[in-house]
C-alpha cells in the first residue's frame, strides 16, 4: 500500500467521481483506476461502488476512507511540527461551529487567534451539529463544537456523538420560546402553556429540534409544528414578522430585538455544548492552541453574562 493510493482513494470519495478525481490529480484515468484495482486486490475487499450516479465508497470504503484520511492529515502535521518545532505554532486549523455558537464565538475567536497566532490560519465551518460531526469524525475538519440533549432525570449528556470522539463539555444553555407577542406576562413558560404555539424548527435531524420532540412527547403534549427550516436567520425572520413561534437558544444569527423571550419551565429544555476533536488523529501544536482558545473565549462570554440562559461546565 502506497501514499499515493491513499490520496487518490480519498480525492475519488470526496469528488464522487474516477475522472473528476483524474482530472483534479493530474493522472489519466486508467491509471487511477488501475491503482484502485491493485489497493482493492491487496485488502480483498471490494472499497468503491459505481453506478449512473457516480462512485462511492462502499461500507468497507467509509471504515478505509477515515483511516486513509487520518493518516494524511497525520503526516502533514508531522511535516509541519517538525518544520517549525521551537517557532510559534502555524499551519492550518479547520473548525466547526453551530450557527447559533459561531454568532457569538466567531468575531472574538477569529480577532484573538490573530493577534496570538498570527502563523495559524482558521479554516470555519458553520453549520448543523449532525453535519458538523460527521465531518470530524471523517477528518475533514479538526475539532467542533457540537450540541447534545441532557438526559432530564441526570442532567448529563446522553451519548449521542460519535465514539471515536473526544468530548471536552464547555457549557449547559437553556432553551427558550420566542415570538412577537409573548404566552402571557412572565419571563418564563411552562412547556404546556407553550404547546398551543405554532412553532417554525429546525429539522428532525437537528439536535436542539430532536430535545423538543422528546420533551413533547414525554409531557404527552401535542406539538403543531408551522414549517421546518434549516436556517436560524430565516427562523427568526419568520418568528419575528409574527407567523408562529420558535423554541431554541437565544443566541440567534441577528439577535432577539423585537422578540419576546421566555425561558421555558416545567420542565427546563437543555442542550450541552461541547468542543469534540477527533480520537484517531492526535492534534498538531497549532491545533491545541486553538482548542484551548475555544475554551477561553467560550468561558469569558458565559462569565460575562454575554451567552443567555448558559452556565459553564467545570472542568474534570
Amino acid at each position: 500500500m502506497e501514499i499515493r493510493q491513499l490520496k487518490y482513494f480519498v480525492r475519488i470519495v470526496e469528488l464522487g467521481s474516477v475522472s473528476r478525481a483524474a482530472a483534479d490529480l493530474f493522472i489519466a484515468q486508467p491509471a487511477l483506476s488501475h491503482q484502485m484495482a491493485n489497493l482493492e486486490d491487496e485488502l480483498k475487499v471490494k472499497l468503491l461502488s459505481r453506478s449512473v450516479r457516480g462512485v462511492s465508497a462502499t461500507e468497507a470504503g467509509e471504515v478505509f476512507y477515515r483511516h486513509a484520511r487520518a493518516m494524511l492529515r497525520q503526516m502533514e502535521r508531522m511535516r509541519t511540527d517538525v518544520q517549525h518545532a521551537g517557532d510559534y505554532p502555524q499551519g492550518l486549523v479547520s473548525v466547526g461551529l453551530p450557527s447559533s455558537a459561531a454568532t457569538l464565538l466567531a468575531p472574538s475567536l477569529i480577532a484573538e487567534a490573530a493577534a496570538k497566532y498570527p502563523d495559524i490560519q482558521l479554516q470555519i465551518t458553520e453549520s448543523l451539529s449532525g453535519h458538523l460531526e460527521e465531518l470530524v469524525v471523517n477528518g475533514r475538519i479538526e475539532m467542533s463544537l457540537l450540541f447534545e440533549p441532557l438526559a432530564p432525570d441526570t442532567g448529563t449528556a446522553r451519548q449521542k456523538v460519535s465514539s471515536h470522539l473526544d468530548v471536552r463539555p464547555l457549557l449547559i444553555e437553556d432553551l427558550f420560546l420566542m415570538s412577537a407577542q409573548g404566552v402571557g406576562d412572565g419571563d418564563t413558560v411552562s412547556l404546556a402553556q407553550a404547546a398551543p404555539c405554532a412553532l417554525a424548527l429546525p429539522g428532525r435531524s437537528n439536535v436542539t429540534r430532536q430535545i423538543i420532540d422528546a420533551a413533547f412527547q414525554a409531557a404527552g403534549h401535542e406539538m403543531r409544528v408551522l414549517a421546518e427550516l434549516d436556517s436560524l436567520a430565516t427562523i427568526r425572520a419568520v418568528v419575528a414578522s409574527g407567523v408562529g413561534a420558535t423554541i431554541g437558544s437565544a443566541a440567534i444569527p441577528g439577535g432577539t430585538a423585537g422578540l419576546r423571550v421566555q425561558r421555558i419551565t416545567e420542565p427546563a429544555l437543555q442542550r450541552r455544548l461541547s468542543l469534540c476533536t477527533f480520537d484517531i488523529v492526535p492534534l498538531s501544536s497549532a491545533a491545541h492552541r486553538i482548542v484551548e482558545l475555544i475554551t477561553e473565549v467560550t468561558h469569558r462570554r458565559v462569565e460575562a453574562g454575554q451567552w443567555p440562559g448558559a452556565s459553564p461546565v467545570p472542568p474534570p
